[in-house]
C-alpha cells in the first residue's frame, strides 16, 4: 500500500514503479493523492508517503515505513503592482480542514482556487484586512490565512480542534532612487485609437506525463501511443493575463480523421464532464500557480488513456485526432449554463458514441473549437 492505497497496475503506471528481483523503486508527485504535508516552516512543507509492505496471502505486514521529502515550496508572491498571491496547504496536524473553507482577516475573502490540498488567494494589499507597518526604508503588509470555526455552519468537526493560521507577508521598498536614461521626440500628429476585433488565441499541447511541464514538439507527431497507455492533454487560453476569464471545456470528442464531423467518433468529455460509461476513464487534473502557470482559470488539463476503437466488432488502428468545443467565461458576470464551472451544470439523457456533429458557428467571440495533431493507435505494449 502506498499513501493508504493499493499498488493497483493503474496506480503503479502513474507513480512510475520498477522492480525487479530483489529490489523497485517508485517516483510519486508530492502533490499527489495519499501524501500528508507537515509545514516546517513559511515556506518550507514536508511531503509524507506512507509505505505498507505486505502478504497478500497470510496477510502479514513485512514492512511498515514512511519517504519523506523537504520541498522549499513558494508560498506567498509578492507583486510589483501590489497583487499578492499566497497559497495555503493542508497540512496532517488539522486533518480535517478542508481548504475552501479558509479566508483571509476580511472573511469574505476566500480562495479563488481550492481542492483538497491547496487553496489559493489572490489579492491586493490594500484589501482583505491587510495591514501595513512603516520602517525606515520598507513597508511591511500582512495578512492571515486561517479557519474561523463557526462560521455559517462551515466547522470544524470541533472546537478542540488545532487551529489553522499561516501568515502571508510581503515587503516593499520606499524611498529607492532609480536613474533612467530616455530620449525624447515630438510626435507629427496625435495618436488616434481605431476600432477594431481581436482575437484569443488557444491551443491544444500533449504532454509527455502527468508533470505537465514537458510537451511533444510538432516534430514528434504523429505520436506513437500503446493501449491503455494514457494520454495527458493541456488546453491553453494563450497571451492572456486577465484573471476574470476562464476556459471551460464543453465537449471533447476522439475522431479517426483530422475533421472533427468525420464518423465514426468516440466522446470523451461531454456537457464539461467527463463522458459516463466510457471504458477510458477521462480525468481532470488540478492545475496551481507555478512558473509557468500565472492565471490557472486559462488552462484546462485532462487525462485518459489510449483505448481501443471499435467498429463493427472489430478494434480499429489508425491515427486518431482529439477534438474539443470550448468556452471562454467572464467570471464577473452571473454564471449560466456551461460558465458555472467544469463539470458544473450537468444535464445528460445518454452518450451516443457516434452522434453527428456539426461545427458550431464561429461568428460568437466566446466560443472556440480546436483540435490535436495525429496520435498513432499501436497494440498492447
Amino acid at each position: 500500500m502506498v499513501g493508504g492505497l493499493d499498488l493497483t497496475p493503474e496506480l503503479a503506471e502513474a507513480y512510475k514503479f520498477y522492480s525487479n528481483a530483489t529490489h523497485f523503486s517508485i517516483a510519486v508527485p508530492y502533490a499527489a493523492t495519499g501524501t500528508l504535508f507537515e509545514l516546517i516552516t513559511t515556506n518550507s512543507v514536508r511531503a509524507r508517503l506512507d509505505v505498507l509492505v505486505w502478504d497478500p496471502i497470510t496477510n502479514w505486514i513485512l514492512s511498515d515505513l514512511f519517504l519523506a521529502c523537504f520541498f522549499p515550496l513558494l508560498t506567498t508572491r509578492c507583486y510589483p503592482n501590489g497583487t499578492i498571491s499566497a497559497l495555503a496547504v493542508k497540512v496532517e496536524s488539522v486533518p480535517n480542514l478542508h481548504p475552501s473553507w479558509l479566508t483571509l482577516k476580511d472573511r469574505s475573502c476566500t480562495p479563488i482556487f481550492s481542492n483538497d490540498q491547496f487553496a489559493q488567494f489572490t489579492f491586493s494589499a490594500d484589501s482583505c484586512g491587510t495591514t501595513r507597518t512603516f520602517f525606515d526604508h520598507y513597508v511591511l503588509y500582512e495578512n492571515e490565512i486561517s479557519l474561523y470555526y463557526n462560521e455559517k455552519g462551515v466547522a470544524r468537526t470541533s472546537p478542540v480542534d488545532p487551529e489553522y493560521r499561516q501568515t502571508v507577508s510581503c515587503y516593499y521598498v520606499v524611498n529607492d532612487t532609480q536613474t533612467v536614461a530616455f530620449n525624447a521626440k515630438s510626435r507629427p500628429y496625435e495618436p488616434k485609437a481605431a476600432i477594431g476585433s481581436g482575437h484569443m488565441i488557444v491551443q491544444m499541447r500533449l504532454a509527455t506525463d502527468s508533470s505537465y511541464q514537458d510537451f511533444y514538439d510538432a516534430e514528434d507527431y504523429p505520436v506513437e501511443k500503446y493501449l491503455r497507455e494514457p494520454l495527458y492533454f493541456e488546453v491553453e487560453l494563450v497571451q492572456s493575463t486577465d484573471p476574470q476569464l476562464e476556459l471551460i471545456l464543453e465537449n471533447c470528442w476522439a475522431t479517426l480523421q483530422e475533421e472533427g464531423t468525420s464518423l465514426p467518433n468516440w466522446d470523451i468529455i461531454v456537457d464539461s464532464c467527463a463522458s459516463p460509461g466510457d471504458s477510458y476513464t477521462t480525468v481532470f487534473h488540478t492545475v496551481l500557480v507555478d512558473d509557468r502557470v500565472s492565471v490557472p482559470f486559462h488552462y484546462k488539463r485532462f487525462s485518459m488513456k489510449m483505448f481501443a476503437f471499435i467498429q463493427e466488432a472489430q478494434v480499429l488502428k489508425h491515427e486518431v485526432y482529439v477534438h474539443c468545443d470550448l468556452v471562454i467565461c467572464d467570471t464577473t458576470s452571473p454564471a449560466e449554463g456551461i460558465c458555472q464551472g467544469q463539470c458544473a451544470n450537468r444535464v445528460l439523457k445518454g452518450t451516443p458514441k457516434q452522434t453527428k456533429r456539426g461545427r458550431r458557428s464561429t461568428s460568437s467571440t466566446n466560443r472556440r473549437q480546436i483540435s490535436s495533431r495525429p496520435i498513432l493507435l499501436n497494440g498492447f505494449q
